[in-house]
């Protein structure tokens, strides 16, 4: 019989540090996206964002305690998928490896097109900030609201960048790894402090934002999308918890991902640094929005989406050069979360590669260790998706109601810990993770009640969301076809696909 493994060892080089993976984990949870256009226009009356922010922060500890612990246990390349298919079952683990892996692509694809709106809210408001009409004209006729009407010129023009932006990213992963990890950190890094400053204007402008809110809403035109008297509800707070779980809190897989390139001791709190991160720099600006604008008008003007908190940090800065600064903050943490996506996605198909369930050649290294046809299937298939938008807009959107799967596949990592702690006789362990399951169950339940019309679930009271639906079983189905197809091939080889998943495969 022919041996497991590709090779006995993966060949990957142990060069992240603490920051990389903190950075990883930060730009997975995309928090400087969360309080521009990814919450806030979903608002519910009645509901205080940062309050849900906090109540979603601890909700979601069980499972940033399960993905820690199952981390420390089994520190390899693919990270989640490695510890359900070996510890909770092989096919399951390998069908649902594949899907969950396999929508990073469009989701960064739909990210990249949908960057352009916030190049185009910067270039738009200093333009009127400043009255630069080179700055509004490129913001009306090039760099467009994607959400609009567009010309098949600006159509292209918008892929053009998208792709762009992503070869440049992989050829630099692909020319040395540690390159693309430093990328990634320094994107982290100018994105971090730019959404600090961005806080810092705010509470610079502590007592003066109220009475400046008038004349924002005048330069931009605005209109309020909602009028009604404004009182607190539990019920529109708690509603809002899955739209932080679904933008933001429940990402934890980009950490555990390259694992086996971390260096020593930096794994323990690559999680909670991460996390903690996040909810920080979530809560913080919407507690400020709350407390110097107040309820009412955040409820009225966030449906606008140009009513937002970078939007009112820059209009607040009254300096041009920090108006850029922070403008380009929001601009990088697109970037950033594109850079993130082509470091952690050719890990998951190395992985998926090692352990023969691709072609080997996706686990080839180039002479700087890097995966590199694993990132150039990563190329094409976001360079495919990257089309989509361009086709239909509204069908590309509802490719972001992947919510369902991915809470059904926190749900296996959750299980999986209960399991180990089973075997391990860890109370802890399974206690933790048990609550983390609930949590989920829970969570995945709310989404697809059709009655709360959730905008990422597949259904709604007005129906199902063929579109959605259709993505959610192709991953799915592209998951079981691959198990089966990789379980046929390798028999010819003389190798039971399943008994690799008996092995934790090595570093």
């Amino acid at each position: 019989m022919s041996k497991l493994f590709l090779r006995e060892s993966s060949g990957l080089v142990k060069n992240v540090t603490l920051k990389d993976l903190v950075m990883l984990n930060v730009a997975n949870m995309g928090a400087g996206l969360a309080v521009f256009e990814g919450i806030s226009p979903y608002i519910q009356p009645g509901s205080i964002l940062w309050l849900t922010s906090l109540l979603t922060f601890i909700l979601t500890l069980p499972l940033v305690y399960t993905y820690t612990s199952l981390l420390m246990r089994m520190p390899r390349t693919g990270g989640d998928y490695v510890w359900i298919s070996r510890k909770l079952n092989s096919k399951i683990g390998a069908i649902m490896g594949v899907a969950f892996a396999f929508n990073m692509p469009p989701y960064f694809a739909l990210s990249a097109f949908f960057s352009v709106s916030a190049i185009n809210l910067v270039l738009y408001e200093i333009g009127i900030l400043n009255h630069q009409e080179e700055l509004i004209n490129l913001s009306n006729t090039v760099f467009v609201n994607p959400y609009g009407t567009l010309t098949l010129t600006q159509d292209l023009l918008i892929y053009a960048l998208g792709a762009i932006a992503f070869v440049i990213i992989i050829l630099i992963n692909i020319i040395r790894p540690k390159w693309g990890f430093s990328l990634t950190t320094a994107l982290g890094i100018f994105s971090t402090i730019t959404l600090i400053l961005a806080m810092l204007v705010l509470a610079l402008n502590a007592g003066s934002v109220r009475s400046q809110i008038p004349n924002f809403i005048s330069e931009f035109q605005l209109s309020p999308q909602n009028t009604s008297p404004w009182s607190f509800s539990w019920a529109s707070t708690l509603y809002m918890i899955p739209f932080f779980l679904s933008f933001a809190y429940i990402w934890l897989y980009a950490g555990p991902a390259v694992a086996a390139e971390a260096k020593e001791g930096s794994l323990k709190w690559n999680l909670y640094l991460g996390s903690i991160m996040t909810f920080l720099m979530i809560t913080i600006p919407f507690f400020e929005m709350y407390a110097e604008i107040g309820c009412p008008t955040n409820t009225a003007y966030y449906p606008t989406y140009t009513y937002n908190f970078w939007s009112l940090a820059i209009f607040l800065s009254h300096n041009e050069i920090l108006e850029w600064i922070l403008g380009l903050g929001l601009i990088a943490w697109n970037f950033f979360i594109m850079a993130f996506g082509v470091v952690v996605f050719a890990r998951y198909v190395f992985a998926f590669a090692f352990d023969r369930l691709f072609p080997a050649i996706f686990a080839k290294l180039n002479k700087f260790a890097s995966p590199v046809y694993a990132h150039l299937l990563d190329l094409a298939t976001t360079l495919v998706f990257l089309a989509l938008p361009i086709i239909s807009v509204s069908g590309a959107t509802a490719l972001y109601s992947y919510t369902p799967l991915a809470l059904a596949y926190l749900i296996l990592v959750s299980l999986t810990g209960i399991k180990v702690g089973i075997e391990e006789r860890n109370r802890q362990l399974i206690i933790g993770s048990a609550l983390s399951t609930a949590i989920m169950l829970l969570m995945e339940g709310e989404i697809l009640d059709p009655y709360n019309n959730y905008s990422f679930s597949a259904v709604r009271t007005s129906g199902v969301n063929w579109i959605a639906t259709a993505y959610i079983i192709s991953l799915v189905g592209l998951g079981l076809i691959t198990y089966i197809s990789a379980k046929k091939v390798r028999s010819r080889e003389g190798i039971d696909i399943d008994l690799v998943y008996k092995e934790i495969p090595p570093e």
